[in-house]
């Protein structure tokens, strides 16, 4: 049967490979982002993953549309870095609901159609939600929020046969990164900086994410949840 997935962030980046990925793999993939943009054979939705309403509305149109739904992966996300004492209570506050209630809600919102098919939700959190970052503070808190929301609510839905888990990487080739890059302070201190370098060389790619996030998401996968599946070259080890 041709499952269903519905994507977070699939304009560019990471998002754009996953909802590849699953296209290619044979699933039928709706999209939601803000730009209504994405992959090729892929329809995307047009709406913010912190409005409620355009979540759901979306969702629900994905299942009107296609019968059911299978997989829910929550990619869109953004970025921050900086030093906490120069954190706004903006960006605070954007960095929690692009990266933590978006996700939130959209598990609410598909969870009646994942509970039908036994289905499942695949994260994008990060290494930063596994560890601690300098100049990463509302990232990281962000980022640790979706890691737990994803345990718990793997731990809770176990008996429904809903699977939940996150893929978490290191510094991902996206022009994200490269924003990042920019916003690093003058005197940043390099012991710390240093801290946040893989140990193989290079950087993860959209794609390798993508691969990560199908595992996940496959039968393949039958009896993982509640994991947080690390590609960061090493570093954990």
């Amino acid at each position: 049967m041709n499952r269903v997935a519905f994507v977070t962030g699939v304009a560019s980046g990471i998002g754009h490979a996953v909802a590849e990925r699953l296209r290619d793999d044979g699933a039928t993939v709706v999209g939601f982002d803000l730009r209504e943009e994405g992959p090729g054979g892929v329809e995307v939705v047009a709406g913010d993953v912190t409005d409620r309403a355009a979540v759901e509305a979306a969702i629900a149109h994905a299942v009107q549309a296609h019968g059911r739904l299978d997989v829910l992966a929550n990619v869109a996300g953004v970025p921050q870095f900086g030093r906490v004492d120069e954190l706004s209570d903006d960006e605070w506050r954007r960095s929690l609901d692009v990266n933590l209630t978006g996700p939130f809600l959209a598990c609410r919102a598909a969870l009646p159609h994942l509970r039908a098919s036994r289905g499942c939700i695949v994260n994008l959190a990060s290494i930063a939600g596994l560890e601690g970052q300098a100049y990463t503070a509302a990232y990281c808190a962000s980022k640790g929020g979706l890691v737990l929301l994803t345990r718990a609510l793997a731990v809770e839905l176990a008996q429904d046969g809903v699977r939940v888990n996150c893929v978490c990487p290191a510094a991902v080739d996206t022009p994200l990164l490269v924003d990042v890059a920019h916003r690093i302070p003058a005197d940043a201190d390099p012991r710390l900086l240093d801290r946040l370098q893989m140990l193989m060389p290079g950087l993860v790619s959209p794609a390798e994410v993508a691969a990560a996030v199908a595992y996940l998401a496959s039968d393949a996968a039958r009896m993982i949840t509640g994991q947080a599946l690390t590609l960061d070259g090493g570093r954990s080890a």
